[in-house]
Parts: structure tokens; sequence; C-alpha cells
């Protein structure tokens, strides 16, 4: 290896170290508002302004890097779930834990069309992991068979309402699980 490869290898390591700083500062401080400056991803990270824009061009940038990490989540939830019996609920579940940890950034995506694509592209995703499993259960016989994808959003929008007002990641996961766990009741076949 010449020294110029080594150069670029650790200037590769190090714009890696740094993007995972900035990643890891913009989850610490968009955990519970929306109202973060890039300054404050900066300094928080320990780079400089021009090394956070090198890798996120505008605050919108890295929100959306923070929400497809979330998904990236559950994309895995589903791999490491595929055949259970169960993986609908787990999916469903993961989906709520998601919306918990990302609600301060979902209040701040400006809604443009760069918004719009990514919820159309999100919405895909995730019911192209849901179509499976839900299947699963409603031959199983442990979900309605009228259940519907539709109503699997519904069921989301309304776990995300259930964390209106509440603190912190817990405090939502806490609200949107309970009223997930009521849904549920409504969903589920009663026991013969």
């Amino acid at each position: 290896m010449t020294e110029g490869e080594r150069t670029t290898e650790r200037l590769r390591s190090d714009a890696r170290r740094n993007r995972e700083a900035i990643l890891e500062a913009g989850r610490e401080l968009f955990t519970d508002t929306a109202d973060v400056a890039m300054c404050q991803v900066a300094r928080r990270a320990g780079v400089g302004q021009a090394t956070l824009y090198r890798h996120f061009a505008d605050r919108d940038a890295l929100i959306a890097e923070l929400i497809g990490e979330r998904f990236a989540r559950i994309q895995d939830v589903a791999a490491e779930h595929d055949g259970d019996p169960d993986a609908f609920f787990v999916l469903i579940r993961a989906l709520v834990d998601a919306i918990a940890g990302v609600y301060a950034l979902a209040e701040m995506a400006r809604d443009d069309a760069r918004t719009h694509e990514r919820k159309r592209r999100n919405r895909l995703m995730i019911t192209d992991l849901i179509r499976g499993p839900m299947h699963d259960a409603k031959t199983a016989g442990t979900l309605r068979r009228d259940l519907s994808i539709d109503d699997v959003f519904l069921m989301m929008r309304m776990a995300r309402g259930a964390m209106v007002g509440m603190n912190g990641v817990a405090g939502r996961t806490e609200a949107g699980h309970r009223a997930l766990a009521l849904m549920m009741d409504a969903v589920t076949p009663p026991i013969a």
C-alpha cells in the first residue's frame, strides 16, 4: 500500500467517524424537540460546520437519514421474524417504537415534494413488509380476516395520536403501546 493510499484510507475512516458522530448528535438532539439548529448538531458531534454540511446539505437531509435509520431497523425486524407466526404483531410493535423515536423529526419534516415522496416510499416499504405476515396471521386465525393495510396505517396514526403531549421516547412509546394494545383487542378474533 502506498503512502497516498494509506492517507486516502485514513481520510475515509475519519469521514466515516465524522458522519457517525453527526448522526449520533442528531439522534440525541432531535429526540424530543424539532427546535435544533444545525450548529448545535455540529457542536455536539465535535465537527465543524463545513464538515457537517459536507455530509448533510441541510436539516432535511439529516432528518431523512435519521428517519431512514428507523425504517432500516423495521426491515431488520421483519427479516429476523420472517416465517414467525407472530411476525405481524412484532412488526406492529416495532412500527410504534419507530414512531415514538422519530416523533419530533416527523413534526419538523417540511411539507414539500421531498417529504411527500419519502412518505410514499416509506408507506410502500411498510406495506411490503406487513402484507405477508398479515396474511399469515389471518390464515392462523390470530387476526381478523377483514383487516386491511389501510386499517394498519389507521392504527399507526391512532397510536401516534396517543403520543401527543407525552414526554420523551419512553413516554411516547408507553402511550403508543397502550393504544396499540387496546386496538389489538378489536382486531384479534375472540378466543372461542
